[in-house]
């Protein structure tokens, strides 16, 4: 599927901001480790440079910045590269988005998950990947102390509640997700080519996986709009859009229901100022669900 580039208003105009500095642990943060070069700085229109095809997602999210330091120490090395993006729910993001099934390490407050290679670090409006290229289990601690050190120096932000608009009832732990434009949804569903649900880099959906009584499961997303027009707009853009590769079953005004080319079923429905879409299931769903 072809997506065009989204960039939203504050990213394109970090550009010409000046950027906020990261404060990284300075030589001897771990005794015989210290600062190897100079602390390299990245705009929005240079990602592309640094991210090998993962900047548009990081660029739909709300990139602002990416600020990269070298560690050295007994011949191996770490880099820290700490990302900063429009605000909280943006990291968050690209944490759930980036980190997979979350391992997190001990003795670190921030949430975080991570092993010897690799530890991404979620703190405010900051994603951080702290990498190991060794490898070595023996670095761990001073992978942690990196991460404890960035933390402390980050301010808090606040708190993130875009996931509010998913169920709680049946939801699998570790499966949310959030969503801002067309590379996002493509973690979770192809619904169509574009920004179908027309999220623009400006609006976050939330996505999760969902467990029923029978143990039958499926895949729910949830879009809010600002109003009902809006997500009236969107659903017409939805139903317009969608995949060819996706059956239309039935239909009336505000809700559809499909089938794939694994023949699983899904469902699309307006109700007032949101758009849920489940997709995912196993049986036909025979009226519109609760």
């Amino acid at each position: 599927m072809k997506a065009p580039r989204i960039f939203s208003l504050l990213a394109v105009l970090a550009c010409a901001l000046p950027l906020a500095a990261v404060e990284f642990p300075a030589n001897g943060f771990v005794p015989g480790w210290k600062r190897s070069g100079p602390m390299e700085t990245y705009a929005p229109t240079a990602l592309y440079n640094v991210i090998d095809g993962g900047a548009e997602l990081f660029l739909e999210m709300g990139f602002v910045d990416l600020r990269i330091q070298k560690y050295t120490g007994g011949g191996v090395e770490i880099a820290v590269e700490a990302y900063r993006m429009e605000n909280a729910a943006a990291a968050l993001g690209i944490y759930l988005l980036k980190c997979g099934r979350e391992t997190p390490l001990a003795g670190i407050a921030d949430r975080n998950s991570g092993d010897s290679f690799q530890l991404a670090l979620l703190r405010s409006d900051h994603f951080i990947f702290i990498n190991n290229f060794s490898g070595r289990r023996e670095l761990l601690p001073v992978m942690s102390e990196l991460a404890r050190q960035l933390g402390a120096v980050i301010p808090a932000g606040e708190a993130v509640r875009e996931l509010d608009v998913l169920p709680v009832a049946g939801r699998m732990p570790g499966s949310e997700l959030l969503l801002r434009g067309p590379y996002s949804l493509q973690a979770v569903y192809t619904l169509g080519d574009g920004d179908v649900l027309m999220l623009g880099g400006r609006r976050f959906a939330a996505a999760a996986s969902y467990l029923d009584g029978t143990g039958a499961g499926h895949t729910l997303i949830v879009a809010p709009y600002e109003d009902v027009a809006a997500a009236a707009l969107a659903f017409a853009n939805l139903r317009r859009s969608l995949d060819p590769y996706l059956e239309v079953l039935e239909e009336a005004g505000d809700h559809f229901v499909f089938k794939d080319f694994q023949n699983l079923f899904g469902m699309a429905e307006r109700r007032d100022q949101r758009i849920e879409v489940r997709v995912k299931m196993a049986q036909r769903p025979s009226r519109r669900l609760p």
